[in-house]
């Protein structure tokens, strides 16, 4: 049996609590072979087991470390985040040019650049649209597996921004004429994101004119 002990920084109890309990629930961490302590200033991590196992999970743990770090860094600067680094915080994947279309919708300014989200929406608000996407993502693929990465993208922003479900979303935009299904086959007629913002105008437009009717 081999052991070894892991003391990681953090700032404050609560912090350092949250990083435990981050790093207890990341993938690959082995919980039964190891045992933490948590202070003010540092949690400390005791993994015991055979050797390729304590080597195997104090990388995890390292890896799951950089990570809480990047994202306590993007919590703090609302600036940018590996996209690889927010879905494994989501924990299902999602189409990313979608997310950065629902936050400009929603008036943030955002980007891909390099493979990271350079926005200044707030990460809770990010976090929230990104797992709200996945969710729809999950939908679509249930349903229309073969759907087009462009398809799957403005499903399921559209599917956010109008409070559908995905399969709702899919009739909607298919009677709108932007998307062609042909069994499981989904494709988009024209380019994405000016579709989008198209139909959300419209839809917003009509909702105003039927306010302003029942006023």
């Amino acid at each position: 049996m081999d052991k070894v002990r892991v003391s990681l920084k953090c700032e404050g109890r609560d912090e350092c609590l949250e990083l435990a309990e981050y790093i207890m629930n990341y993938r690959g961490v082995k919980a039964k072979s190891l045992i933490y302590e948590v202070s003010n200033g540092s949690v400390i991590i005791e993994v015991s087991g055979p050797k390729i196992e304590v080597v195997t999970t104090k990388r995890v743990i390292m890896k799951a470390y950089r990570e809480w770090m990047k994202i306590k860094a993007w919590s703090k600067s609302s600036g940018s985040i590996e996209i690889q680094t927010l879905m494994r915080i989501i924990g299902k994947p999602f189409v990313s040019d979608a997310l950065v279309e629902v936050l400009k919708h929603l008036g943030y300014e955002a980007e891909i650049k390099g493979g990271t989200l350079i926005s200044n929406a707030p990460s809770d608000i990010v976090i929230d649209v990104a797992k709200t996407l996945s969710q729809k993502l999950e939908e679509l693929v249930m349903y229309k597996p073969r759907a087009s990465i462009t398809a799957k993208a403005l499903i399921t922003a559209y599917a956010y921004l109008t409070s559908m479900n995905a399969k709702d979303a899919l009739k909607a935009l298919e009677e709108s004429g932007a998307l062609r299904v042909n069994g499981h086959r989904v494709l988009v007629t024209k380019e994405w994101r000016s579709l989008l913002r198209r139909l959300i105008s419209s839809s917003r437009e009509s909702y105003g004119v039927r306010g302003e009717e029942e006023n």
